[in-house]
């Protein structure tokens, strides 16, 4: 029984949960004995009843977006860190957030870092860090106490273009992430890859730097149509751009699989009229292992880069050249 379970059949919050077995002023009487009684009957050990090894901050770049793929990650990481006995608490940083002031001033041991990228006011503070770190799809080589996990964007999205090649497409375009972050520039690179392999010679052109979001994908999809880009299949670097090309392309006249080849990235439900072919991202799995590289850290291992299996899921919005 973890606090996510205990959630779930009292349909609150894990937060709210966390707080009440914790005996939080923010939360109402009735709910922390709510929460209490449940527990009790459950065999649920509270925080108060074991031994507890200390603290660690989830930390944000910016408040996460509905429909991304980050908070599973950021709780199956608060899952096993608390199943473990650590206590987690989440923050964002804002432009005057100090790493390790604020880490120093409430007592946590370690943290990981979701939606950092090249231009966050944090990314330059990692380099001075006295606290163990682990990023989440970005990664700075040499530092001690920072650790990576993330998907193995290179070779997920190279296969991709190896599946459409396989199904007769020569002109591929690709929709990606920001550039200013390392998983943005790493899935380009796969795309490029890909394309250098099969012989087929990249088109600046025909790619659209987009921010993850649906409304990106539907600018994409007027940029190429106002634009008259000739290309029979797309690989969209996450599946919320990827539902906004197809749903702007589908108001334009377009059909998909027919007149477009759709592939996105992550593998999250979003629109279930859409069965979208995809690159599947373990997010539970990534979670667990970004408690366990951060865990090693603090017993004082080499900091280490984790990559995650993916696996490529072929659904309708693929098919043959036609």
């Amino acid at each position: 029984m973890t606090l996510t379970d205990i959630a779930k059949a009292l349909n609150l919050s894990v937060p709210t949960v966390s707080k009440a077995l914790n005996g939080s002023m923010e939360i109402a009487e009735d709910t922390k004995k709510r929460v209490c009684d449940y527990a009790q009957s459950v065999g649920y050990r509270s925080r108060k009843s074991v031994a507890i090894i200390g603290r660690l901050a989830v930390l944000w770049g910016r408040q996460p977006r509905a429909g991304e793929p980050l908070p599973e990650i950021a709780q199956a990481f608060r899952d096993a860190a608390e199943n473990a006995r650590y206590i987690v608490e989440s923050d964002i940083m804002d432009e005057d957030f100090d790493l390790n002031d604020y880490m120093l001033e409430n007592h946590f041991l370690g943290a990981i870092l979701f939606d950092i990228n090249f231009r966050s006011p944090i990314y330059f503070q990692l380099k001075r860090t006295k606290y163990p770190i682990v990023l989440v799809d970005n990664y700075i080589i040499g530092h001690p106490l920072i650790s990576a996990v993330g998907s193995d964007n290179i070779h997920a999205v190279e296969e991709a273009v190896d599946y459409l090649v396989g199904l007769g497409h020569d002109r591929i375009a690709f929709l990606g992430g920001e550039l200013q972050s390392r998983v943005g520039t790493e899935r380009l690179a796969g795309y490029i890859l890909g394309l250098a392999k099969n012989g087929i010679e990249y088109r600046y052109d025909l790619t659209y730097f987009g921010d993850y979001s649906l409304k990106s994908g539907e600018d994409a999809a007027r940029y190429y149509l106002e634009n008259d880009k000739q290309f029979s299949a797309i690989i969209c670097a996450s599946d919320l751009m990827a539902h906004g090309f197809i749903r702007c392309m589908r108001r334009a006249g377009k059909r998909i699989p027919e007149d477009f080849s759709v592939i996105g990235y992550d593998d999250i439900a979003i629109d279930p009229e859409v069965e979208l072919t995809t690159i599947r991202q373990d997010f539970e799995r990534t979670g667990e292992l970004g408690f366990q590289t951060l865990e090693l850290l603090l017993k004082g291992l080499p900091s280490q880069r984790s990559m995650v299996g993916y696996k490529l899921i072929s659904r309708g919005t693929t098919a043959p050249r036609a």
